[in-house]
């Protein structure tokens, strides 16, 4: 009965976790390009995926927040991008893919400095 238990137990967590990450394909879509140029704005620093917000201006120079998923904190970190790396405020432009859902949802492809051109993450980006 406890081996049951446990073997239960344990599918449940799996499929906890299972449904927590995610397809690409079945959030974003790649018919749908941003390239996104503001302020940092908020880091989250979690696993499986990590999430940068930015504001960015739209007509009328309102802002509109968004929030960008990247890869997991260990790989952001295998290119460098790390805590220290990217500071609140900065001005950075993201491309990627927006949400299939239209939400100001967008998953980078890379990521680099607005004013320098500076890649921190992305294809073309160096690694550590």
């Amino acid at each position: 009965m406890k081996i049951r238990l446990a073997a239960g137990a344990a599918v449940l967590f799996a499929s906890v976790g299972a449904l927590a990450h995610h397809a690409f394909s079945a959030e974003f879509d790649v018919s749908r390009p941003v390239q996104l140029t503001g302020p940092v704005v908020e880091i989250e620093w979690t696993n499986p995926h990590a999430w940068m917000h930015i504001e960015t201006e739209v007509e009328q120079g309102k802002p509109q927040r968004w929030a960008v998923e990247l890869v997991g904190i260990n790989a952001l970190a295998r290119f460098g991008l790390t805590r220290k790396t990217v500071k609140i405020g900065e001005v950075l432009t993201v491309v990627g893919f927006g949400a299939r859902n239209g939400s100001n949802t967008a998953n980078a492809s890379s990521i680099a400095r607005a004013e320098t051109g500076e890649m921190l993450w992305g294809s073309q980006a160096p690694r550590n």
